[in-house]
């Protein structure tokens, strides 16, 4: 009986082991749903890992929130389409939308006949698999996918007839289509569409389990005309959306293979994988598919929420880029035109939002999937060869122009410190300088000058730092393959960033010509930064991180600057970016340049800052919900970055070959990438939610010190056991010395940075001053105002009487720096003016007087020559202090119309001798169309002679946008710059 009580004990103690266990396969881990709400931009539906297909409901047709297809609020189903982006924030793909429905509903659209009501109590599904009821035809529907088909069953409880829908004409404007049956259980057909990918080719075989009958393409009635007799005269208007109907069953299945090169892939694609109806075995192969994936890592400690989120992070970091390549290898190009490659070559690949995922996402997959990150490498140098140029975001063979830098280089360079070499070095090397060199996007003045001028090109600030690092990368390919002539031209581009840190407030600040741009604020986000302020580019130059320390003073000083972006206030001035989420202070984790920051403090000798910052970031901002990112999931980034950090560590500088140790999840986990011989194993001794910090970190069998805090990619690829000892407060020694940090050092010989330079670009009056000064203060300045046949040194504010000419340079022994130069135009007249509502703060143009300064804006809004007026009159008064005989005014405006620029439809111009009765001179209007496209400055020229001391000159907006354009229903926007007036001497 004794044992018998002891038998009953230990088993319940077993059970109640179990219970608390998390015995879930891997598959059933991954929770889809989450960044399916708030501002992820994710979608629920099945794919495969890297798949052609993402087959997933859509339920929203437009906007921003409607990115993926699907957000977590919606109530309807308008079909099932089978290619989704994965958390971009432009919208694109829905190709091929399928629906079925067992009776049409009455609606104005054809969308509204078959769309469905859906409860989100009847959504189901996991990696691999989805599932729910659409209420409105008493259909369950269920997805699956293999890498290129798209898997679908239906059931009806009650055997009925049922229309399948096929709607060509979904999410992106048409091109052209064609749709066909093949017998009476095929269709075939295409799909070209035009929207962010300019055009973007899909082809389908779509097979069926049973007949059909092909039925009628679907129409849209729209009213015309009452007649005498009172009946309506209505008109229809055929749309592409096809019906193929099917008699009384109670369950059909579906295959829809994709290709980008032809119909025939696709026939090809459906017989390589997609055999037999049987859905089950195709959703076990999948899941099986996931499970083999999601099983590269196992983790052991953490809660049931964070195994949920960890793997649900792991499965999206594993869900883009996307094969394109067909199973008989042939894929097209970014000439657009169909490859073939040689078996041996791998995968081709699309989807490489390059500006978020050469972070962490591209160093994750080298780690874990080197032969799959090698075929992304080949891919993206096809592209150069193709196309003549590597990739920046590309989407179906398109280059889409969206975003900045050249970051295929640090996802190739980081490649290769993970020993993913199998590629055309020389020719990535090649295809890297191309993208350098190219004199498109600022890099002429770039390379020029040193850095970007905001007049020159938008968003100057990002771009030239951006450029630097990558410019870092090159010098390390250069350097790698034995050309150390490029790789000290490179190694001295990559310093470039130093050239816009303002020497007093250390920030990377924007100049107008050469000169600071007034009025700066780190909080304002504008047209000088990329979906940021400068706070959140402040540190950007990762290849440099011993460089920024040293500009701030040392490590005292850099922490206390970390700590000021950690703790300021969490508001941005200017510019409303949605992209600007997950804020602490002005850190914005929501969005990617800020995604390294969190490590940087580990440099400066405080791990336990960089710790406390991983592990808050990992408890807030990643959640098992809907909104549970905060931010766009950005192809994997965001996801990529978590995964990193739950490992304990992160990629700061992809291409340096060091990890930077922050604070793991896990008590233990053991990563096996793809053909290791031995796996990674990482071990949390003490772990807990307050023993976050690491006290030390030892490998097993190696000669590191236990006491730095970061690991190298070498040792990280080679296996083995990193075992590290949590407390709950910081270690005494870990990464205290020097000599255990990591390291982030840029130093080219013969480069010194840029002088700053205060200075206006116009003046009145009779004088003006412009100073120099510089970051270092060992530089000596000189300047010149004769075109730079004489210079003289620096000393004090240097006064000017008349329009000037401005050279400096900085010098420091045999070392000199580029020269900068700048206009100081004195304008002669001394008018006044006022403007009744004044330009939106972020189009200001320099001030209150920027419209009559002699200085005439170019053709490109965002360069900050223009005073942009939103939704707003645009009604300004001049005074030109005594009457004077004009005899002419002209007045310039912007058309841009695709950021939602139009010039007005006319201006009035005015004027008044005593400023208080105003007669109307002329009223002038715009030659340019509404609808017309082009880039263009519109000229409104009043010759009307009139004596006037006062001036009006006024333009009312646009009504709200039309319905033709993108923006539809929005405000539009004026710019304007310059006033002219010609008055009699």
């Amino acid at each position: 009986m004794k044992h018998l009580h002891s038998f009953v004990l230990l088993s319940m103690l077993l059970a109640l082991t179990q219970c608390g266990r998390d015995t879930r396969q891997l598959h059933e881990k991954v929770n889809p749903w989450i960044g399916t709400g708030g501002h992820g931009h994710t979608y629920p539906g099945a794919t495969s890992p890297f798949g052609m297909v993402q087959l997933s409901p859509d339920t929203r047709l437009e906007g921003w929130d409607g990115c993926g297809g699907y957000h977590d609020t919606d109530s309807v189903i308008y079909g099932f389409s089978h290619t989704h982006l994965q958390g971009t924030g432009v919208s694109d793909y829905g190709d091929i939308l399928v629906m079925p429905c067992t009776q049409y509903r009455t609606g104005t659209t054809w969308k509204d006949k078959y769309k469905s009501a859906f409860d989100k109590s009847s959504e189901h599904g996991h990696a691999g698999y989805y599932s729910v009821e659409l209420k409105d035809h008493n259909i369950r529907a269920e997805l699956t996918s293999t890498p290129r088909v798209g898997i679908h069953r239906y059931t009806l409880d009650t055997p009925d007839t049922v229309s399948f829908i096929v709607d060509l004409a979904h999410r992106d404007e048409l091109v052209h289509y064609s749709i066909e049956p093949r017998g009476n259980r095929t269709l075939v057909g295409h799909r070209v569409s035009q929207n962010w990918a300019e055009e973007q080719h899909v082809y389908f075989a779509m097979q069926f389990d049973q007949d059909f009958v092909w039925g009628d393409q679907l129409g849209t009635m729209s009213q015309m005309d009452t007649l005498e007799d009172g009946s309506l005269q209505q008109e229809m208007t055929m749309v592409p959306v096809f019906v193929a109907d099917f008699g009384p069953t109670s369950e059909l299945n579906v295959h829809v293979a994709l290709s980008f090169c032809d119909i025939d892939g696709a026939l090809a694609n459906l017989e390589a994988e997609a055999q037999g109806f049987d859905f089950g075995q195709h959703r076990s192969q999948n899941e099986a598919r996931w499970d083999e994936q999601l099983g590269r890592i196992q983790v052991e400690g953490g809660s049931k929420e964070e195994n949920t989120v960890f793997f649900t992070s792991l499965y999206h970091a594993t869900t883009v880029p996307n094969l394109a390549s067909d199973v008989d290898g042939r894929y097209r190009g970014t000439d657009l035109k169909v490859h073939q490659m040689d078996p041996e070559e791998g995968d081709h690949y699309t989807v490489f939002s390059l500006w978020d995922t050469y972070r962490a996402l591209h160093p994750l997959l080298s780690w874990l999937e080197p032969q799959r990150s090698r075929d992304m490498m080949r891919s993206m140098l096809r592209m150069y060869k193709d196309g003549g140029q590597l990739p920046v975001w590309e989407l179906a063979a398109n280059y889409t122009g969206c975003m900045i830098g050249y970051h295929s280089v640090p996802a190739l360079v980081d490649a290769l410190s993970w020993g993913v070499d199998d590629w055309d070095q020389e020719l990535a090397l090649e295809a890297m300088v191309q993208a350098a060199d190219s004199m498109h996007l600022g890099l002429d003045a770039y390379a020029d000058l040193g850095f970007i001028p905001s007049n020159h090109e938008h968003e100057s600030v990002s771009k030239t730092l951006e450029y630097a690092y990558d410019d870092a990368c090159i010098a390390r390919m250069a350097r790698h393959l034995g050309q150390g002539s490029l790789a000290g031209r490179f190694s001295t581009r990559a310093e470039h960033w130093k050239n816009l840190v303002h020497p007093a407030s250390k920030f990377n600040q924007p100049k107008r010509q050469g000169a600071w741009i007034e009025g700066f604020d780190p909080f304002e986000v504008n047209f000088n930064f990329t979906e940021a302020n400068a706070w959140q580019y402040h540190f950007a130059a990762a290849h440099d991180v011993q460089g920024q320390i040293a500009l701030h003073g040392g490590d005292s000083a850099f922490l206390q600057r970390l700590d000021a972006m950690f703790e300021a206030p969490t508001q941005t001035t200017g510019r409303v970016q949605p992209d600007i989420t997950g804020l602490i202070g002005q850190y914005a984790h929501g969005n990617e340049p800020s995604h390294h920051v969190s490590y940087l403090a580990s440099y400066a000798g405080d791990a336990a800052a960089t710790a406390s910052r991983a592990h808050r970031i990992c408890r807030d901002f990643y959640s098992n919900a809907p909104d549970g990112l905060c931010g766009n999931e950005d192809c994997g980034q965001m996801s990529a970055w978590y995964v990193w950090s739950a490992l304990g560590m992160y990629p700061v500088e992809p291409g340096s070959g060091q990890l930077v140790l922050g604070s793991p999840v896990f008590s233990k986990a053991t990563v096996w990438p793809q053909g290791a011989s031995q796996p990674f194993t990482l071990l949390a001794n003490g772990l807990s939610d307050k023993a976050h910090f690491i006290q030390r970190a030892q490998w097993a069998n190696a000669s590191s010190s236990p006491w730095n805090s970061f690991v190298s990619v070498e040792d990280v690829k080679a296996g083995g056991t990193l075992t590290l000892d949590m407390g709950p407060t910081p270690g005494d020694s870990l990464g205290v010395q020097k000599a255990h940090r990591p390291t982030s050092s840029w130093n080219a010989p013969g480069f010194l940075a840029v002088p700053g330079l205060e200075a206006c670009r116009a003046f009145q009056g009779e004088q003006s001053s412009f100073a120099l000064d510089h970051i270092d203060a060992e530089a000596v300045l000189e300047f010149s105002l004769d075109g730079g046949q004489s210079w003289s040194t620096y000393k004090e504010p240097v006064v000017v009487r008349q329009t000037s000419d401005i050279l400096a340079r900085a010098s420091k022994g045999e070392v000199h720096s580029s020269i900068i130069a700048h206009q100081m135009l004195q304008v002669t007249h001394e008018w006044a003016m006022d403007l009744t509502s004044p330009p939106n703060n972020q189009y200001s143009a320099g001030g209150d007087h920027a419209l009559i300064d002699g200085l005439k804006g170019g053709t490109d809004y965002r360069t900050g020559e223009w005073q942009g007026f939103w939704g707003e009159t645009m009604e300004a008064t001049i005074d030109l202090g005594q009457v004077e005989t004009v005899r002419g005014i002209e007045a310039r405006a912007l058309q841009d119309i695709k950021p939602w620029i139009w010039a007005p439809e006319s201006v009035s111009f005015y004027g008044s001798e005593d400023g208080e009765r105003y007669q109307l001179l002329c009223t002038v209007a715009s030659t340019l169309a509404e609808d017309d496209w082009t880039l263009a400055v519109q000229r409104y020229t009043c010759q009307q002679p009139s004596t006037a001391r006062y001036i009006q000159v006024k333009a009312q907006p646009h009504a709200a946008i039309p319905d033709w354009h993108l923006g539809a229903g929005n405000d539009r926007w004026m710019f304007f710059d310059e006033i002219v007036l010609d008055l009699a001497p």
